[in-house]
């Protein structure tokens, strides 16, 4: 019986071993045959463009002070080109003479064959064109441009041989569109290089290209209508509202604080401004949401100064103007609205040296301007 018992008892623990081992052979089966197929994945061919070998090619990029840049299109395809083959092309601005086999990022008068694909394509918008020697990603924006970058690298994934002849693709990507709405320090005074060195140049740099950053800044401008110089007049507040922009970061209220003399007219004791300062903020505001129901909207409450101008501003007085009206009454105003403030005052003051001047940031300084506006609403602004 004791026999027959231990017998029992070996059979089912062979069986049980068995069993585990199949299963471990199986599970190894899989995982060996799930990298076999991982590593098996052959990356696309290079591309032939009209029998011309890609690495016969310069990528050429259109040079303009947009905020979006076309030379980050070009790098981040060249990038590609790079990872995926091996191949690093030259890489030029617009402004040198032609050559025989070009890769084209967006529209330029400098291109004769760009004339064949002007039109309004929108923020989003492209068209990739193959036209002889030259390939075309056309784009009324870099942002565009970027759409069609992507979709050119989806072409080249999806192609069986690599071989691009004579054609033309068309298509739109999604882009949110986001308009700095502001005076001297969003225009970027102070900085050497208006193209790349100011904050809304660096937002759109941290944001990406699925997003197209309008600078809509201007020196010396204000919020309240009756000013001789109100945002209201300005060409920049017309572009940034027939924009229709997703975002607004709504950066003024500095110049409504500024205790100039020449200026009797923003004598806050003098008449009732704050009234005029609330109903024309308001407006303008409301001026975004006429344009588009679903603006997503940042109030900045404006730095700090901290000396005397060239011009012989006078720091304490405006600082103390800034700190009575133009903080509480944007902050009231935000509140009503539900719409979020990034505070720049208490940040600059412990942030001093950003600003050289004693009001404006200056090129690198810039970017770090930037980045504190950037942290504040990079958790929460719209996603493409």
């Amino acid at each position: 019986m004791k026999k027959l018992i231990c017998l029992m008892l070996a059979t089912l623990l062979c069986g049980a071993l068995a069993a585990c081992n199949s299963e471990d052979t199986e599970s190894s089966v899989d995982e060996s045959s799930e990298e076999s197929v991982e590593e098996s994945v052959a990356p696309p061919p290079v591309p032939i463009i009209n029998g011309n070998a890609l690495t016969d090619y310069v990528i050429v990029y259109t040079d303009t002070a947009e905020s979006a840049t076309y030379r980050s299109v070009a790098l981040e395809l060249n990038e590609y080109f790079k990872s995926t083959f091996g191949i690093d092309l030259t890489l030029r601005s617009d402004a040198i003479p032609e050559t025989e086999k070009e890769i084209i990022i967006g529209l330029t008068a400098k291109r004769k064959i760009n004339e064949e694909y002007k039109g309004d394509y929108g923020y989003g918008g492209y068209k990739i064109a193959v036209n002889g020697n030259k390939l075309v990603i056309a784009g009324s924006y870099a942002t565009g441009c970027y759409q069609g970058m992507k979709a050119f690298i989806e072409q080249i994934k999806a192609s069986e041989d690599g071989v691009f002849n004579d054609s033309v693709v068309e298509g739109e990507g999604k882009v949110i569109k986001v308009a700095c709405v502001g005076d001297s320090i969003t225009q970027g005074i102070n900085s050497t290089n208006p193209k790349t060195q100011t904050y809304p140049a660096y937002i759109q740099e941290m944001l990406g290209m699925e997003y197209y950053v309008l600078n809509a800044g201007l020196s010396g401008y204000s919020i309240c209508k009756n000013d001789e110089y109100a945002y209201w007049k300005s060409k920049q507040y017309t572009q940034a509202k027939e924009m229709r922009p997703d975002v607004v970061i709504f950066h003024l209220g500095t110049n409504d604080a500024n205790p100039s003399p020449n200026q009797p007219y923003k004598d806050w004791d003098d008449h009732d401004r704050e009234s005029e300062f609330i109903e024309s903020t308001k407006q303008l505001l409301d001026s975004f949401v006429t344009a588009n129901k679903d603006v997503q909207t940042y109030v900045v409450l404006p730095a700090s100064l901290f000396k005397v101008g060239a011009d012989g501003w006078n720091a304490e007085a405006w600082t103390a103007n800034i700190v009575k009206h133009s903080h509480p009454l944007l902050k009231q105003i935000a509140e009503e609205y539900n719409y979020p403030t990034i505070d720049m005052f208490d940040w600059s003051v412990e942030n001093k040296a950003v600003f050289t001047d004693g009001l404006h940031p200056k090129d690198e300084t810039y970017k770090v301007y930037a980045q504190y506006i950037y942290d504040n609403l990079k958790d929460t602004i719209k996603k493409p």
